[in-house]
């Protein structure tokens, strides 16, 4: 079976927390994209376990999220039951390292995929806890909406992305950006700026008690909304620390703003950059400009998801 894998950007990232063993709390919009995607050729074999096939660099084929979701889906069956060994080939079109949870999102279809194999398919929120124990940002793409997430990236409740008529830029260069270093660099920052008597770079509002993000301040029932009115308040707080080693991060904001993007950020920790245009032409014209440096640059309405 041929699966495509979609990934995600954050509509936003404010750390609000740390945590005694190390771990950020954070609050973020997962908006999930259908371009770049992965491709995973899936087939059941004799046996058990897994193999991976891939061609990338970088892609370590023996401990990777595909293997840690077939671990993890074994985990949850009964002694009785075999979990199906299954040959997986993998295909890159998400970059590494990009801060788009390409990772994450072929675990999430690989578990899905095991489910089916299975005579009685396991409940979705059996397959939640499977996928929280390969990735924090596995369990967001079992479902493939747009979700709020807090805690350490566990948490998700709904979330409605208002902005119709809005398109999507998506720059992502050829950097690799390693997450637990994003947040290393953020924390050394921000260690900086107190030592200085500097603001905090923790959003002083949500550090600790976890309260809204910023930029989507209205709340039906439970459902969180961006909204045009305060999509310009979209903020990164992994930004500041990651552009500070990648400089040409700034560079490619600059370019979406003045292009015409109300605002353009960082995705999760990087190196991938979006802008979010009010027109297409707009958006259209400064993907093309960005194209020939950049090379992987997406165009999409802001309702492309998975």
């Amino acid at each position: 079976m041929e699966i495509r894998t979609g990934c995600k950007i954050n509509l936003g990232l404010e750390i609000t927390g740390v945590l005694s063993n190390g771990y950020h709390t954070l609050d973020s919009v997962f908006y999930p994209l259908a371009r770049p995607f992965d491709t995973l050729l899936v087939e059941r074999r004799k046996g058990a376990g897994i193999r991976v096939y891939c061609d990338t660099p970088g892609i370590d084929l023996e401990h990777n999220t595909l293997t840690r979701a077939h671990a993890a889906f074994a985990a949850l069956l009964p002694e009785q039951a075999a979990c199906p060994g299954v040959e997986v080939t993998l295909r890159k079109g998400i970059p590494h390292g990009a801060g788009l949870g390409g990772g994450s999102s072929d675990a999430a279809a690989l578990l899905l995929w095991l489910n089916t194999c299975l005579e009685t398919p396991l409940p979705l929120q059996e397959l939640e806890k499977a996928a929280i124990n390969v990735g924090a940002d596995v369990p967001f793409f079992l479902h493939g909406q747009p979700r709020r997430v807090t805690g350490i990236g566990e948490v998700l409740t709904p979330a409605e992305v208002d902005l119709p008529g809005w398109w999507l830029v998506l720059v992502c260069p050829p950097v690799h950006v390693s997450t637990p270093w994003a947040y290393r660099a953020y924390d050394a920052l921000t260690a900086e700026a107190e030592k200085a008597g500097g603001k905090c770079l923790t959003n002083p509002g949500s550090k600790d008690n976890e309260t809204l993000l910023v930029m989507g301040k209205i709340v039906t029932g439970t459902t969180f909304r961006v909204t045009t009115e305060n999509v310009l308040h979209i903020r990164n707080d992994l930004e500041p620390a990651v552009v500070r080693e990648y400089p040409q991060l700034e560079t490619i904001r600059h370019y979406l703003l003045h292009s015409g993007a109300a605002c353009a950020r960082m995705s999760g920790s990087g190196s991938s950059m979006f802008g979010l245009f009010p027109a297409r032409h707009a958006a259209e014209a400064a993907a093309q400009g960005l194209a020939p440096q950049y090379g992987k640059v997406f165009v999409l309405p802001m309702n492309a998801g998975m």
